[in-house]
């Protein structure tokens, strides 16, 4: 993992919002198939899009 002294620092978009890169990492043990996969991805994205809308 990353140290956080070398991500990159927020940017701004073009609404002056701050903008944030950060790594998200899931390991799926086993195997899944492109379906599963999918959900998997859109489940982590809605949970964080959720998290991140609610801190405001």
């Amino acid at each position: 993992m990353a140290s956080e002294q070398s991500w990159p620092e927020p940017g701004q978009d073009q609404q002056g919002e701050p903008t944030y890169h950060f790594p998200v990492e899931v390991e799926v043990v086993g195997e899944l198939g492109d379906e599963q996969l999918r959900q998997v991805a859109k489940y982590v994205f809605d949970q964080l899009h959720t998290t991140l809308r609610n801190r405001g």
